[in-house]
């Protein structure tokens, strides 16, 4: 994790006690606003699609979906208030009262096809799961109480999320749709948990603010996800990941 902005003053009051260490208090503004940004832009994506289902049971429980994801969201963007850092980044309501956001790239734009939701709904939310799963024991208390409720409300999630890729993989043209869309978003999003060593990912873990370094969180989800890819017929075949195009500010593609 990287902090949110690379000039800003840090002003840490003496009795602010999750942590006196500069990088780490910076890595845990970045973990905070772009574990909210994706939570925001996921649940607005989906929210976009609810229409555009296959049925109308689909689209009762996507919506259902859609408005926890960004209920998530909303919970977690008070804290960046709590942050003893100046100009830290405003809560996002609408998506646009700020120019940088901190989601990943495949969740920036509306999606075009039906697979997007799908590929999103079984990568990109189990990699956020993991990652609100690393903050269980945090010793930062507002952030554990938060993140405690999100594993359990992921359930349905989850479940949703292997029925669908299911249906969609029972046909040739179905699994083809949906391997594109997977060759598409899986090298960021496993680049989303950020390279070995990452510094601030070091920070937080030797501050107990959370439990995985980024290997131990990307082999977490590869060994949850890739099974089930691999049931329905579907490849994971990434090669090299890009990171010379990767932004460790914003955890994304550039």
């Amino acid at each position: 994790m990287s902090s949110p902005e690379p000039d800003l003053d840090r002003v840490v009051p003496a009795e602010w006690s999750v942590t006196d260490d500069d990088e780490a208090l910076a890595a845990l503004v970045n973990l905070v606003v772009v574990l909210a940004d994706n939570k925001f832009f996921l649940g607005r994506r989906l929210s976009e699609w609810l229409s555009g289902g296959p049925s109308l049971e689909s689209a009762v429980a996507l919506a259902a979906i859609a408005q926890e994801e960004l209920g998530h969201a909303r919970a977690l963007y008070p804290l960046l208030e709590e942050m003893p850092l100046v100009d830290a980044p405003i809560s996002l309501q609408r998506g646009a009262e700020r120019e940088r956001k901190y989601c990943m790239s495949a969740l920036s734009e509306p999606w075009e096809w039906w697979a997007d939701v799908v590929a999103a709904l079984i990568l990109v939310d189990p990699a956020l799961t993991i990652l609100f799963r690393s903050l269980e024991n945090s010793r930062y208390d507002d952030l554990r109480q938060r993140a405690a409720r999100v594993p359990s409300e992921e359930v349905f999630h989850r479940k949703y999320a292997d029925g669908r890729v299911r249906d969609l993989a029972r046909t040739d043209q179905g699994r083809q749709t949906l391997q594109r869309r997977i060759d598409w978003m899986l090298p960021e999003v496993l680049m989303w948990f950020g390279p070995s060593g990452e510094p601030g990912v070091a920070a937080l873990k030797t501050q107990g603010l959370i439990k995985f370094d980024n290997d131990e969180m990307r082999k977490t989800f590869e060994t949850d996800v890739f099974p089930v890819l691999k049931e329905n017929g579907l490849s994971m075949e990434v090669g090299e990941l890009p990171w010379k195009r990767w932004s460790h500010l914003q955890r994304r593609m550039a």
